[in-house]
């Protein structure tokens, strides 16, 4: 697998993963890593937030940040470096050899220098 590039925990109930051509959602409850990602971030929430553990988006940017975005509450991000690589490498490894997706997405390779006419 390439190198994912976006992770992304929805409220509704799914996950997604995110790697240079390819986009797999599926559904959070058949996960069993996505706990402890979501603890991780949960745990640099700034004290003066009042952002409660319901989260409507988490959003992990590989090597970037991470980012809790509540429904009714500031958001927060926090360094990638600072978050626990190892839970989110599991999730992250969970989900590409999950089976049963809700969407999968393989965006289609451009043409070949061969199947591209000539310059005339």
């Amino acid at each position: 697998m390439a190198t994912w590039t976006t992770l992304t925990i929805f409220e509704y109930g799914e996950t997604q993963l995110i790697v240079e051509r390819f986009n797999k959602k599926v559904l959070t409850s058949k996960l069993t890593k996505v706990q402890a990602v979501v603890d991780s971030l949960y745990s640099f929430k700034p004290e003066k937030n009042l952002a409660t553990e319901n989260y409507y988006i988490i959003n992990i940017i590989n090597n970037h940040l991470g980012i809790w975005i509540p429904r009714d509450a500031e958001e927060w991000r926090t360094e990638y470096i600072k978050l626990d690589a190892v839970a989110i490498e599991e999730l992250v490894a969970e989900i590409a050899a999950y089976n049963e997706v809700t969407e999968e997405v393989v965006s289609e390779e451009a043409p070949t220098s061969e199947e591209t006419p000539a310059a005339e």
